[in-house]
Protein backbone atom coordinates (compact mmCIF):
# COMPACT_ATOMS: atom_id res chain seq x y z
CA UNK A 1 0.00 0.00 0.00
CA UNK A 2 1.36 2.95 -1.24
CA UNK A 3 2.22 5.47 1.59
CA UNK A 4 1.29 9.85 0.77
CA UNK A 5 2.56 12.86 1.94
CA UNK A 6 -0.43 15.70 3.06
CA UNK A 7 -0.08 19.04 4.66
CA UNK A 8 -2.75 20.97 6.54
CA UNK A 9 -3.67 24.16 4.82
CA UNK A 10 -5.28 24.96 8.21
CA UNK A 11 -2.00 24.68 10.62
CA UNK A 12 0.46 23.79 8.26
CA UNK A 13 1.69 20.32 9.91
CA UNK A 14 2.83 18.00 6.90
CA UNK A 15 2.38 14.13 7.48
CA UNK A 16 2.39 10.98 6.51
CA UNK A 17 -0.50 8.91 5.60
CA UNK A 18 -0.78 5.22 4.33
CA UNK A 19 -3.79 4.25 1.84
CA UNK A 20 -4.61 2.99 -1.57
CA UNK A 21 -4.65 4.36 -4.26
CA UNK A 22 -8.63 4.55 -4.30
CA UNK A 23 -8.35 6.51 -1.08
CA UNK A 24 -5.52 8.88 -1.69
CA UNK A 25 -8.00 11.82 -2.96
CA UNK A 26 -10.99 10.90 -0.08
CA UNK A 27 -11.07 13.61 2.82
CA UNK A 28 -9.07 13.06 5.42
CA UNK A 29 -8.32 14.90 9.00
CA UNK A 30 -5.02 16.33 10.16
CA UNK A 31 -3.43 14.31 12.94
CA UNK A 32 -2.49 17.52 14.69
CA UNK A 33 -5.79 19.71 14.82
CA UNK A 34 -8.34 17.56 13.30
CA UNK A 35 -9.25 20.00 10.70
CA UNK A 36 -10.24 18.04 6.95
CA UNK A 37 -8.32 21.09 5.09
CA UNK A 38 -5.59 18.66 3.80
CA UNK A 39 -3.69 18.94 0.37
CA UNK A 40 -1.52 15.52 -1.22
CA UNK A 41 1.71 16.57 -1.46
CA UNK A 42 3.74 15.54 -4.26
CA UNK A 43 6.53 12.88 -3.46
CA UNK A 44 9.81 12.24 -4.90
CA UNK A 45 10.84 8.70 -5.75
CA UNK A 46 14.19 7.48 -3.62
CA UNK A 47 15.94 4.23 -4.43
CA UNK A 48 19.37 3.45 -3.26
CA UNK A 49 21.80 1.82 -5.04
CA UNK A 50 23.91 -0.91 -3.69
CA UNK A 51 27.65 -0.36 -3.30
CA UNK A 52 29.98 -2.35 -5.70
CA UNK A 53 31.54 -3.80 -2.53
CA UNK A 54 28.70 -4.94 -1.24
CA UNK A 55 27.53 -7.26 -3.77
CA UNK A 56 28.87 -10.79 -3.53
CA UNK A 57 31.47 -11.66 -6.46
CA UNK A 58 29.92 -13.30 -9.30
CA UNK A 59 28.82 -16.92 -9.17
CA UNK A 60 29.86 -16.01 -5.55
CA UNK A 61 28.17 -16.82 -2.29
CA UNK A 62 24.92 -14.17 -1.63
CA UNK A 63 25.57 -14.65 2.17
CA UNK A 64 28.86 -14.28 3.09
CA UNK A 65 30.06 -13.77 -0.55
CA UNK A 66 33.00 -16.63 -0.66
CA UNK A 67 33.49 -17.98 -3.78
CA UNK A 68 31.28 -21.58 -2.94
CA UNK A 69 28.70 -22.64 -0.25
CA UNK A 70 28.41 -20.69 2.50
CA UNK A 71 30.75 -22.00 5.31
CA UNK A 72 29.93 -19.71 8.04
CA UNK A 73 27.23 -21.31 9.57
CA UNK A 74 24.36 -20.21 11.62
Amino acid sequence: MPIYEYCCTACGHEFELMATMAQRDAEHACPECAARKVERKISVFAARQAEASSLPPAGGCGRCGGPGPCSAGG
